[in-house]
């Protein structure tokens, strides 16, 4: 090919022609050129002695064929034919070539040989004269070989041989706690017992007999303890032991039904023995339980041992821990039940269970207080009087509605054991909650309860598909469907949950767990609390509307502040002149001229007055103060009492110059009613006259020190000057900052809860006060800041003795300048008593001052949690504001000398 014809791209002679092969033959493999031979220059064949093949013969199998020699082909037989038809001659020569060569495998013995009578087939290959080899394994011999052998090894002479399905029997009968024919319960030993001393099965070891024995007889006690525990449980009292006694049997008896379903399946001991494997170990857990069951006297006591033997069995036995979470769950419902009529979830099943009245404790308070934190025992115990208040105070509310209704599955208490459980049952509290909480906001909640008797699945599609809904009976109308396949009967049940989980123990079924597992001490409170929080917050919102729209809690509080704090201006100044004045008239006087009367304290020979007199000078004052305010209508509420004091206490109040003087006086107030006193309890009532009884004697020192001013001399204006200044900055600072400072907090809460409740505004309200038991610390809280203030907590008593000497001070100070106290003869007596006097004020005052450096320095501000929850910086230092107000200049801690009192600013 020339090299024109390669580089033309466009000739396709390159392809279409082809070039001879030219190759030369020393290039090309030898393996390929046999040349007639096997043997190769590479490959050889080595030279074989052939032999013939052995004889095929077969033990089993054997082929018999007849030898049939074969013909002398030298001379062909003859084929007759004369049926043949002749041929033209040109062609008699080739036919006749043709059959020759066609006679040739014509055998004429094997054409000609006759039938055989018997049939070719695989039975004709069987060697029936074969005998196999026995085998090495004694267990290819038969059982009767193997118990031969066994009872040649065995130490047991004179067993007696059972048949092995009455053996299998019996042991199946000794698992279920029943007596057989081999074996019989001994009443005396409390125990099963062999009826034959020794006995042994074709097939099977007495190893094996003794041990399944043992685990059969085991199992067979318990269970006939079990069941003579639950015959003799009739007479129990508490119902949690009814219940868990019958959990238990259900547990016990499914069990049983189980093991009655599988024993057509059981064909050899060794099954039964698997199977009674499974059996033990709910079997043994329950005869646990129920042993330390039956040493409890108290429902707490026994959930605790359930609880606790149910985690023991966890590590012990698996799949058991199921079972017991059902077996606590049933033994918690009459718990639960009772818990849910007394939190007004359901209706009380005795009509005589809404007498129960305030203050009474609850039968099971010792339960929950033993079960749950104490923060659920006390959410538990504030629902519950909160439902007693509604009941007696405010029947008609709409939270109470529930007891009129039929039962929905929203207010169900329940126990669960995951997580997947549990936010369902938290939404399912939502929902409650939701539901109830719109009947109270709404204009017209009085009306409809639609929403009360709605199931659950039907408001809300929590409970998955919808329940099947019933319409009501015609009784003139014959429902001819009523035999159908698909129709839905009243009386069908639901599935048994602990019998589900006693066979996925068992192994005869699959019970889905869901992951993330509650530990059972832990699911109880968990599960219920969500329902608890969400029925107090409903309960608590109504008494929060009684207490602030119906009985008005602001003005009874208020009132407190005006009379206690005395913050009412016309009440403390009559009060102070019908007390302090001199001028004013008995009360003996009083009736016969008609005028003004007072108890002219330190004015009179005899202390203290007769009750008539004081009821006669102080009622009148505080009528007047009621009747000039808004509280016209709790007039009846506060009046003034004499305090219940011992003998000693009141030989103090004879003096007329001590500080204890007016410690019989009181302002008591009693609560209209107990829904009113859920805030204004006793402790805090007492906290109010605490606050009262010092204010008072500040108004006493106070008044005293402005006729001091009055009548002091000119050698004795600057000690007067110095008292009167430290009582009025003492007033001053009690009244606007001790008392202002906390009070006002505590006002804007009560003014923004009641704004809400008007606004039916039920997520804010309880934002801001969570229950009438939350607005009482709120408000005792407040009066111990108070009380902090004014320095009558137990951790200041140093500045409240400091306080009281000062005030006794200024009052024997007063008290030797009246010519009735002068009893020394001699005037340098008179005057050397009254500078001891006016350096022991002074001492004091800087004593007193120190106490407030010490306590300012004490008291950083640090933050605290406020009143409605949120975190709030209390920059406010009140002994630090009160030693500015004292000793702004350094007058009394001598860092400007010879400087007078006349600059502070009053």
């Amino acid at each position: 090919m020339s090299l024109t014809i390669l580089n033309d791209p466009f000739s396709s002679d390159a392809i279409t022609a082809i070039s001879p092969l030219d190759v030369n033959a020393d290039t090309v493999w030898d393996g390929f050129r046999l040349n007639k031979s096997l043997n190769s220059g590479r490959l050889r064949l080595n030279e074989t002695k052939s032999e013939s093949l052995p004889p095929f013969k077969s033990d089993v199998l054997q082929l018999n064929l007849e030898d049939v020699p074969l013909p002398d082909l030298s001379s062909a037989p003859s084929i007759s034919s004369s049926g043949a038809v002749s041929e033209p001659d040109h062609d008699t020569q080739r036919d006749h070539e043709d059959d020759e060569a066609a006679t040739v495998w014509i055998l004429p013995e094997v054409i000609g040989k006759k039938a055989s009578t018997e049939l070719i087939s695989w039975d004709t290959f069987l060697n029936r004269q074969h005998a196999e080899l026995p085998s090495g394994y004694i267990s290819e011999a038969g059982p009767r070989t193997f118990a031969t052998i066994v009872a040649a090894t065995s130490s047991t002479v004179g067993a007696k041989n059972v048949k092995s399905d009455v053996l299998l029997n019996a042991f199946f009968e000794l698992g279920m706690g029943r007596s057989s024919a081999l074996f019989d319960w001994n009443e005396q030993e409390r125990r099963f017992t062999r009826r034959l001393e020794a006995f042994t099965a074709e097939g099977y070891s007495a190893h094996l007999v003794q041990d399944l024995f043992e685990t059969t007889a085991r199992i067979g006690t318990s269970s006939k303890t079990l069941a003579e525990t639950f015959q003799v449980s009739v007479g129990l009292s508490s119902p949690c032991q009814v219940a868990f006694l019958a959990a238990s049997k259900a547990a016990l008896h499914a069990g049983h039904v189980h093991l009655e379903a599988s024993r057509p399946t059981i064909k050899s001991l060794l099954q039964l023995k698997a199977m009674m494997s499974k059996v033990e170990g709910l079997v043994a857990t329950l005869k646990q339980c129920n042993d330390a069951v039956q040493l409890c006297r108290t429902d707490d006591a026994l959930l605790s041992v359930v609880t606790k033997r149910a985690a023991l069995a966890s590590f012990s036995y698996s799949g058991v821990e199921g079972i017991l979470q059902s077996i606590f769950a049933r033994t918690c419902r009459p718990l639960l039940e009772q818990l849910s009529v007394e939190i007004g979830l359901s209706s009380p099943q005795q009509a005589d269970d809404d007498s129960m009245s305030l203050g009474m404790s609850s039968p099971n308070e010792r339960v929950w207080n033993s079960i749950f934190h104490p923060d659920v025992s006390g959410l538990i115990s504030e629902t519950r009087q909160t439902l007693v208040l509604l009941k007696l105070y405010a029947p008609d509310c709409p939270i109470l509605a529930n007891s009129e209704s039929r039962p929905s599955s929203l207010s169900t208490l329940e126990i669960v054991y995951t997580i997947n459980a549990l936010s369902g049952l938290q939404a399912r509290s939502a929902a409650y909650e939701d539901a109830r909480s719109s009947l109270l906001t709404s204009a017209k909640s009085s009306t409809t309860t639609s929403l009360l008797v709605t199931p659950a699945s039907d408001s809300f599609g929590l409970d998955g598909p919808d329940p099947v809904q019933f319409d009501p009976v015609d009784p003139f109308h014959l429902d001819l469907n009523f035999f159908a396949p698909d129709r839905i009967l009243l009386g069908k049940t639901e599935q048994d949950e602990l019998h589900d989980r006693v066979l996925s123990c068992l192994g005869t079924s699959e019970f889905d767990d869901a992951p993330f597992q509650v530990d059972i001490e832990q699911a109880l409170p968990l599960s219920v609390t969500p329902l608890i929080s969400a029925q107090h917050r409903l309960l608590s919102y109504s008494v929060l509307e009684l207490l602030f729209q119906k009985y008005n809690l602001v003005e009874h509080i208020n009132m407190q502040r005006q009379f206690h704090f005395l913050s009412n201006s016309s009440f403390s100044s009559r009060l102070g002149i019908a007390l302090f004045d001199p001028d004013q008239r008995t009360g003996e006087t009083q009736r016969r001229t008609g005028g003004s009367t007072g108890l002219r304290l330190q004015a009179r020979d005899t202390w203290p007055p007769a009750s008539s007199e004081l009821r006669l000078v102080l009622m009148g004052i505080l009528s007047d103060s009621l009747a000039s305010t808004k509280g016209r209508s709790i007039e009846d509420s506060i009046s003034f009492a004499i305090r219940d004091m011992s003998s000693d206490e009141l030989e103090k109040c004879r003096d007329v110059d001590s500080i204890h003087a007016l410690d019989f006086l009181r302002l008591q107030y009693k609560p209209p009613n107990d829904v009113l006193g859920t805030v204004l309890t006793p402790d805090a009532l007492e906290k109010y006259d605490r606050v009262f009884q010092l204010l008072l004697r500040i108004l006493r020192v106070h008044k005293l020190t402005q006729s001091l001013l009055r009548e002091s001399e000119p050698a004795e204006h600057n000690v007067v000057f110095e008292m009167h200044h430290f009582i009025t900055t003492l007033a001053d600072y009690c009244h606007n900052t001790a008392i202002e400072l906390h009070w006002r907090r505590f006002e804007d809460v009560l003014r923004n809860v009641k704004a809400h409740l008007v606004n039916k505004d039920y997520d804010n309200t309880l934002c801001m006060v969570k229950s009438q038991d939350y607005l009482r610390v709120l408000h005792e809280r407040t009066l111990d800041c108070i009380l902090h203030g004014v320095f009558l907590k137990k951790r200041k008593s140093g500045v409240q003795r400091l306080l009281d000497d000062i005030f006794s001070t200024i009052l024997q100070f007063a008290a030797h300048r009246r010519p009735t106290h002068n009893t020394d003869d001699t005037t340098d007596g008179f005057m050397m008593k009254r500078k001891e006097l006016q350096a022991r004020f002074r001492d004091q005052v800087k004593r007193f001052i120190d106490a407030l450096g010490g306590q300012s320095r004490a008291e950083a501000p640090s933050l605290h949690q406020g009143f409605a929850g949120e975190y709030t910086n209390n920059d406010v230092n009140l002994p630090e504001y009160l030693l500015l107000r004292l000793d702004m200049s350094g007058y009394w801690t001598r860092r400007s000398h010879g400087r007078g009192i006349s600059h502070i600013d009053l």
